[in-house]
């Protein structure tokens, strides 16, 4: 059995159930190497609780920052320095790498690669939009990494058709290969009962309301949720009874509360701990993601695994796969007000039960299982060239 190491400086909650599938697959030679000094204390628990020793953790590491960092791609460069990265990824002796994205660990896994003569892949997530400012610096230099790479596994189909116009041949790259940890949370949402729904929709001063639609995710200006609340002035006018749950932080906090937290259709509920964000998902009726960027937002597919129809910004990346409009969900333009304000106002036409199934049911291609699959398969395929 081939062993395979994955070089990635900073992951989520999310990626674990991921990595555990892929270590399954390839009967416990699945490697990790990660940066202790960017994953949170629980994150490194749960993955040194699954991959135990093949969870590499890089200690010591300096990142400089140069630029504007304002959470739009692009908008800055990060430096990293990390101390003793490419003898850490040598003491594995993979058969393959996978490096995440083009920059920060990547130039340590190719020069293993290279030197090694080992196959490697990128793990790719950006599309033409998030890329939209580029610049010809960072274009080129990802052409010339290019030269080296075997294949591409990546999310969807906007970041494969980003990829071939910089010039990457279409027969290299695999779709497929992002997923959120849906099982565990819909697992967690089955196990809420409905009391336990209305004693904490009554907790929120939710429980009488027709429609509740939620947002997960932080306060930033990227995320578009300034767009988002400006509209619900306008939509809550016509469905005065609708209720929009606010969950998340950011340097945007204070100023939504202070111009929109006299309204009671609104709910701010700030920051809370991953553990808990199953209840908000059980108690609401629509989840909605005004973002203005994102390459393929992973509180999409975890909504609707736990049963929730979609409003879908057009500026995410995940949307051509996950939201199938007048199935699963709508989408919209968050920089066109009609756009938004037809999109909240669209649940009240539909079934909402039959579009949470639906979403349930597109979500399955896309759960841990099924991407480790895939990716598997990238493997392998390159391998064998």
């Amino acid at each position: 059995m081939k062993k395979v190491l994955w070089v990635n400086p900073s992951f989520l909650d999310y990626r674990i159930p991921l990595y555990d599938e892929l270590n399954k697959l390839y009967q416990n030679n699945f490697h990790l190497i990660y940066s202790k000094q960017r994953v949170p204390q629980r994150c490194i628990d749960k993955i040194e609780s699954v991959l135990k020793g093949n969870a590499l953790g890089l200690l010591t590491e300096k990142n400089v920052s140069i630029g504007k960092k304002d959470g739009f791609a692009n908008s800055g460069i990060s430096l990293p320095f990390p101390k003793g990265l490419y003898r850490l990824i040598k003491s594995v002796k993979a058969d393959i790498v996978i490096a995440e994205g083009f920059f920060q660990f990547t130039p340590w896994a190719l020069a293993y690669a290279i030197f090694n003569r080992k196959p490697i892949l990128i793990a790719y997530e950006r599309t033409a939009h998030t890329e939209r400012n580029c610049p010809a610096w960072r274009r080129m230099y990802r052409k010339f990494v290019n030269l080296f790479v075997d294949g591409y596994v990546v999310n969807g189909i906007l970041t494969k058709q980003y990829l071939v116009s910089q010039g990457v041949s279409e027969n290299v790259i695999f779709t497929g290969a992002m997923c959120a940890d849906s099982l565990h949370l819909a697992e967690k949402v089955k196990m809420i009962k409905p009391e336990e729904r209305l004693f904490f929709k009554r907790e929120l001063h939710i429980e009488k309301k027709e429609i509740i639609y939620l947002y997960v995710g932080r306060l930033i200006t990227l995320k578009g949720v300034a767009y988002l609340l400006d509209a619900w002035k306008e939509h809550i006018l016509s469905h005065p009874n609708d209720h929009l749950l606010i969950v998340g932080e950011g340097p945007l906090f204070d100023d939504f509360v202070q111009g929109y937290g006299f309204m009671n259709s609104i709910s701010f509920v700030g920051n809370i701990d991953y553990s808990r964000i199953s209840e908000y998902y059980a108690v609401a009726d629509v989840f909605v993601i005004p973002t203005l960027e994102d390459n393929w937002s992973l509180v999409v597919p975890e909504a609707m695994a736990c049963g929730l129809p979609i409003a879908c910004s057009v500026y995410n990346g995940c949307h051509p796969e996950l939201v199938h409009e007048g199935k699963n969900g709508v989408l919209f333009d968050t920089l066109n007000k009609a756009s938004l304000l037809y999109a909240l106002s669209y649940f009240h036409s539909v079934d909402l039960e039959l579009f949470g199934k639906e979403s349930m049911k597109i979500e399955q291609k896309y759960n841990p299982q099924n991407t480790a699959r895939n990716i598997f398969k990238a493997i392998e395929t390159v391998a064998e060239k």
